[in-house]
């Protein structure tokens, strides 16, 4: 099942946010970021269900004032073992939720619905399509963590070789079986926006979800392709057939299902390395390869040259001698 898009959200929330948090970036900027068209955020205590700010400007101001320095994304799974405490609260299946970060304390911010005490039906209630809105309305609730995920949260915060990265997806995504057909997305050697825009009319005043204040192209160029990926697969997975138009064995179905499921959980952990590592997302050059064939030569050259000192200092010794003698034979 592909990743809900809100991580599109969440992931402009820390990179911007981190951004205004460190003082680097007004609100006038980004208030207006495509990415949250259509979208209202809201954020909210877990434990006692109060509202804490009904837009993330709000969020954000309420956060710095309390002197949180820095926000980060990490994976749901992390808090797998952790009980809800509030029963009026559904937590969400969503595959990231963000961290604030307050001197040692850590924060986490988890997306949920908040229950009807009067609705007991397990269907979703639908209001007549006249009533419903366009928006889609998130919360994030918060929740204080415990010492015990302080390790899990700053491992994610540890140093990344991007090499390295780029490399294992390149393996273990996109030189697969399952790939040979997938065409590599037009639009990778731009900025990642995430949102529908006309290619033909990019200005520097587009806004993508990491900030273009920093040379992250390894990181646009990963959610470019990946993404692309996962819709390719997503697609292939509704529609199972050979090139030839026959039809997918259940077996390869199977394996389809499991390799597109890889995909998404492999996008889900970029995702978290990109929030919380987009200032340094560059490929370092590769060394340069040794000529081996210029280091023989000048190995030879220096051995041709201590050969004719050698020569020199054998030829000098030989002259004294000779020198000697004749003075001896003379007298002198």
């Amino acid at each position: 099942m592909a990743l809900d898009q809100i991580w599109k959200q969440q992931l402009t929330l820390v990179t911007y946010g981190n951004e205004f948090l460190a003082g680097n970036l007004n609100f006038s900027r980004w208030i207006e970021h495509p990415i949250f068209n259509q979208n209202r955020l809201i954020f909210r205590d877990l434990r006692s269900q109060h509202l804490l700010a009904q837009h993330f400007q709000i969020w954000l101001e309420g956060l710095k004032k309390q002197g949180v320095k820095k926000l980060s994304l990490h994976l749901s799974s992390i808090l797998n073992d952790e009980q809800n405490p509030n029963i009026n609260v559904e937590l969400l299946p969503f595959s990231h939720f963000i961290v604030s970060h307050q001197a040692n304390k850590k924060t986490a911010w988890i997306c949920g619905l908040e229950l009807a005490a009067w609705y007991n039906s397990d269907n979703e209630f639908e209001a007549p399509l006249s009533q419903r809105t366009t928006l889609r309305e998130e919360s994030f609730w918060r929740y204080e963590l415990n010492d015990k995920f302080a390790k899990k949260v700053d491992a994610d915060l540890q140093k990344l070789n991007w090499n390295e990265i780029a490399v294992f997806l390149e393996r273990e995504l996109f030189n697969h079986k399952y790939t040979e057909d997938f065409l590599e997305p037009e639009q990778q050697d731009f900025p990642f926006y995430g949102y529908e825009i006309d290619p033909t009319a990019i200005s520097s005043k587009q806004l993508a979800l990491i900030p273009t204040d920093y040379p992250a192209d390894c990181a646009h160029r990963l959610l470019h392709r990946t993404q692309a990926l996962t819709d390719y697969l997503e697609e292939k997975r509704r529609h199972p057939y050979h090139d030839s138009g026959e039809l997918m064995s259940p077996e390869e179905q199977i394996n389809l299902r499991n390799f597109s499921q890889k995909t998404d959980d492999l996008f889900a952990k970029l995702i978290v390395k990109i929030a919380n590592h987009y200032q340094t997302a560059q490929l370092t050059a590769e060394p340069e390869i040794i000529d081996r064939t210029m280091e023989t030569s000048e190995h030879f050259n220096q051995v041709h040259h201590h050969k004719v000192g050698t020569a020199g200092v054998i030829k000098l010794i030989i002259l004294t001698v000779i020198i000697c003698m004749v003075a001896y034979y003379f007298g002198l």
